[in-house]
């Protein structure tokens, strides 16, 4: 996936800086202040993937049918991953080091990065066409914003640790939809289902109703479905009376013709 973020990064920085810049995602290195002459370029430099938060209240499962509307598989709700990279602008070396070059090229740079805090503002979500590899088969947005929001924080200082002078630099995140395997395994469909109904006996005295619910339940490939207990207003019996329905089979639709018997009552 980070490959893929990656490329669709630079596809769309290459549309909002002008067409004769470069973009790197090698760190930033001492000796690009002395490069020789050469066109401009932008480094983005993945520092930091961390989760993101925002695709939590979407846990859950969506099922996926076939043709005959039968369950094939369950897809995992999509999980978001924040991308942050360190953005530099390196401008052309015109091939003289004196202070007129050093702050046009200190503007120049300032130039492309603003070019991306435009871009970012005038839209937040990279075209279809941009994107690439597993982000581009996921059909789900990539968002991309410049600069944290996490106002009042000081910046990391990053050049302490790269070695170099500091350097204007912008905060890019790129919010990455991974998609999880869809579950294939799923256990075989009911191929019949047992309903039955039953009183309770009276205080006491053990009752048919139970035993017969367990004996159905041990029967392969069927769900004893019972229902609750309570006492229906009908006039009175004989203390410990259990009524009980006639098994009623539902059997899944397979192509072939089936019918099932109506329940009638059996004392």
């Amino acid at each position: 996936m980070l490959r893929d973020a990656d490329l669709s990064l630079a596809n769309w920085l290459k549309r909002v800086l002008p067409p004769d810049t470069a973009v790197r995602f090698d760190a930033p290195q001492a000796d690009w202040e002395r490069r020789g002459p050469g066109s401009a370029f932008v480094s983005a430099f993945l520092r930091t993937v961390t989760r993101d938060g925002q695709d939590l209240p979407r846990s859950g499962w969506t099922e996926a049918r076939g043709q005959d509307g039968r369950v094939t598989g369950r897809q995992a709700a999509p999980r978001y991953y924040r991308l942050s990279y360190l953005i530099t602008a390196w401008a052309a070396v015109a091939g003289r080091d004196d202070e007129a070059e050093a702050s046009r090229r200190t503007l120049e740079e300032h130039e492309l990065l603003g070019m991306l805090i435009d871009a970012c503002t005038n839209a937040e979500i990279l075209d279809q066409d941009q994107l690439t590899g597993s982000l581009a088969e996921a059909g789900i947005p990539c968002f991309v914003r410049c600069a944290g929001e996490d106002a009042g924080r000081p910046a990391a200082d990053p050049w302490s640790g790269l070695g170099i002078a500091p350097h204007t630099h912008l905060e890019l995140e790129l919010m990455a939809p991974v998609v999880p395997r869809m579950d294939t395994e799923l256990a075989p469909p009911a191929r019949q289902i047992v309903l039955r109904a039953h009183q309770n006996p009276a205080p006491g005295r053990p009752g048919d109703a139970d035993e017969d619910a367990r004996a159905g339940a041990e029967e392969a490939g069927r769900v004893v479905v019972r229902s609750a207990s309570a006492t229906p207003p009908t006039p009175a019996r004989t203390p410990g009376t259990v009524r009980r329905w006639e098994r009623s089979t539902i059997v899944e639709p397979t192509g072939e013709t089936s019918s099932s018997r109506t329940p009638r009552p059996d004392r």
